[in-house]
């Protein structure tokens, strides 16, 4: 019987400690026992945005990959795509040579979204993680003129709606992406998050523009996502809705075939990944960094 548990916690998607989107991340043995109504008892425990519970599979898909199982956990549900804590996973993961040997170059994770692919970068420590495209669909009018209103109430002010799209796969139903004027101050607006909670119709909004950031003035686009009926008021910095934004801004600016964007999430805490949208495999390419903050371990 599983008495205790150790974790990890990674700020994901950032190079600073204190800002990206923070994850606990908890490798378990194949055989732990632990009841799904455990895992969310940690997960709200923790109290983060995500909490990722990492299993090792027997097998091996290829060369120089390792394969796990993984689940994610908001404080109040499991959810069935996580971005940030996919990344955080993989981090924990690759610096641990007990669980993944120093030439292990990718891992698969198998999840509720299917398997995801985490590769581990040449380059300055950054991780790639390549998910499935989030293709989108228009809502119809009045849905679009609801949303309006709702934007305006939750910015305190009339917001320039440009397009509501909502999700169209699995993973990213929940979603609905709301693209606003250049003109308004994403980066720098107070908002009232609850108000998202009453467009019942999706759990997950994606506010964004191309407006540049101020932190990242060679940003491709900027985004803001709130999460309130899953208990993430607002979520620092969202991996799974980018694999919405990058197709859908490389067609809205017209950008080339494989061309690299850079996405920065503009809340409190802020980040921002290297996007590349593969229209041929139907993936998404997001690159990111990650730093630990804190380890320890947890009585059960």
């Amino acid at each position: 019987m599983v008495t205790s548990i150790h974790y990890t916690i990674v700020d994901a998607f950032t190079s600073s400690p204190f800002s990206g989107n923070p994850a606990a991340v908890v490798v378990l043995s194949k055989d732990h026992g632990l009841p799904d109504s455990t895992l969310q008892n940690i997960a709200a425990e923790f109290n983060l945005s995500e909490t990722a519970f990492v299993v090792p599979r027997p097998g091996t898909a290829g060369e120089g990959i390792k394969e796990f199982g993984l689940r994610w956990f908001t404080p109040m549900a499991e959810v069935p795509l996580c971005g940030h804590a996919t990344l955080a996973s993989a981090r924990v993961l690759f610096a641990s040579p007990s669980f993944v040997s120093p030439d292990t170059s990718a891992i698969h994770f198998h999840t509720l979204s299917g398997v995801l692919e985490a590769h581990r970068l040449a380059e300055g420590g950054k991780i790639e993680l390549q998910f499935p495209e989030g293709p989108l669909k228009q809502v119809d009018v009045t849905t679009k003129n609801q949303v309006i209103e709702k934007v305006g109430r939750a910015f305190g002010e009339p917001v320039d709606v440009v397009d509501v799209q909502v999700g169209d796969a699995t993973g990213y139903f929940d979603f609905m992406l709301i693209q606003i004027s250049n003109n308004f101050d994403l980066e720098g607006s107070s908002v009232d998050c609850d108000v998202f909670r009453t467009i019942s119709s999706h759990t997950g909004f994606i506010v964004t523009s191309s407006r540049p950031s101020v932190h990242t003035p060679n940003s491709t686009f900027i985004s803001r996502v709130f999460v309130p009926a899953l208990g993430v008021p607002e979520d620092p910095v969202t991996g799974s809705a980018h694999c919405i934004l990058a197709p859908y801004w490389k067609n809205a600016l017209n950008l080339g075939v494989r061309s690299v964007m850079i996405g920065r999430q503009v809340g409190r805490r802020g980040g921002e990944m290297e996007l590349v949208w593969d229209e041929s495999t139907k993936k998404v390419h997001l690159r990111g960094d990650t730093v630990v903050v804190a380890r320890g371990e947890m009585y059960l």
